[in-house]
């Protein structure tokens, strides 16, 4: 039974407002500012008392990006299908679960609830969780990071049983057009016609969740990077507009928002990857459904 009865439009409306203007309108208690939520299928899933059916000692989380929601994860078909059930349906002992929250919100400030989320979650689970698996596209790549440090830093068990994290189109080192938007607010902020000033602040008006994009940000600014979580798997998934690799729109705009680069984390220091894997040709939205990487996922995580 389908348990969220929000009408579609009010869902992609609030995931888009939510995106631009969040942490605003969290701040002023509107029901716009989408709260953070677990699903299972179109089940919505209680942390404090978790009701799923054929529940697995394995979760498999999948976290979706800015102004999204999880049903960009929707494979083409029209079954439903997606990551996490695609991995369950070739292993009876997982159970797929999708993340729904507030990308407006400054990513560490999500990285603090889905730690204590989990937390509970982990504790309350029907079985005793003996493996979890995290997949992140975009934005939602650098929520797990935070997650995995709020967590670490807390003591909070289900770090130790992380087994696995996919970076899918993961700004980790920012993302060029969230970097131009802080440029183009920078620079019309500082001109001297009256106009442009005020287009600099409505730019400026944006969100701290597409602030933090600019930089990959997903700590507190009074904080140091961590390094990945050690003990666990970490992989990449990333993708370009076009097929060839020499394709000026690839060193333009990479997948359309994130480029190669980025998404390798090639500016982080001391990364050990499990596995990378780039897909020519597919775009950034489309790196969360296409069923090439649906193979790749399977063979690196079953």
């Amino acid at each position: 039974m389908d348990t969220d009865t929000t009408p579609a439009w009010q869902k992609h409306a609030s995931a888009i407002f939510s995106g631009f203007f969040g942490d605003w309108l969290e701040a002023r208690n509107n029901p716009l500012a989408m709260p953070m939520a677990l699903f299972h299928g179109h089940e919505s899933v209680d942390p404090a008392s978790p009701c799923v059916e054929a529940s697995g000692s394995t979760l498999c989380l999948s976290i979706h990006g800015l102004m999204e929601l999880e049903s960009v994860w929707t494979l083409p078909g029209g079954d439903g299908a997606h990551y996490g059930s695609l991995l369950a349906a070739a292993n009876s002992d997982i159970t797929p679960l999708t993340l729904r929250y507030n990308t407006g919100r400054p990513i560490y400030r999500n990285g603090e609830t889905l730690a204590d989320m989990l937390d509970t979650l982990v504790r309350q689970w029907p079985v005793a969780v003996e493996r979890i698996i995290l997949i992140g596209h975009s934005m939602g790549g650098l929520l797990i990071r935070s997650a995995c440090h709020h967590g670490q830093r807390h003591g909070y068990g289900w770090v130790g049983q992380l087994s696995d994290c996919v970076y899918i189109s993961v700004p980790h080192d920012g993302s060029w057009l969230a970097k131009g938007a802080r440029a183009a607010a920078e620079l019309t902020g500082r001109a001297t016609r009256d106009y442009l000033r005020v287009l600099g602040e409505i730019i400026d008006l944006r969100s701290e969740g597409i602030r933090n994009l600019s930089r990959g940000e997903f700590v507190n600014a009074t904080e140091d990077e961590p390094p990945l979580l050690p003990g666990a798997r970490h992989y990449v998934v990333c993708g370009s507009l076009a097929r060839s690799h020499l394709h000026p729109a690839n060193a333009l705009f990479g997948d359309a928002l994130v480029h190669e680069s980025s998404a390798r984390g090639r500016e982080r220091k001391g990364w050990a990857l499990a596995g990378v894997a780039s897909f020519p040709g597919i775009g950034h939205i489309r790196l969360a459904h296409d069923p090439d990487v649906a193979v790749q996922l399977k063979e690196w995580l079953l």
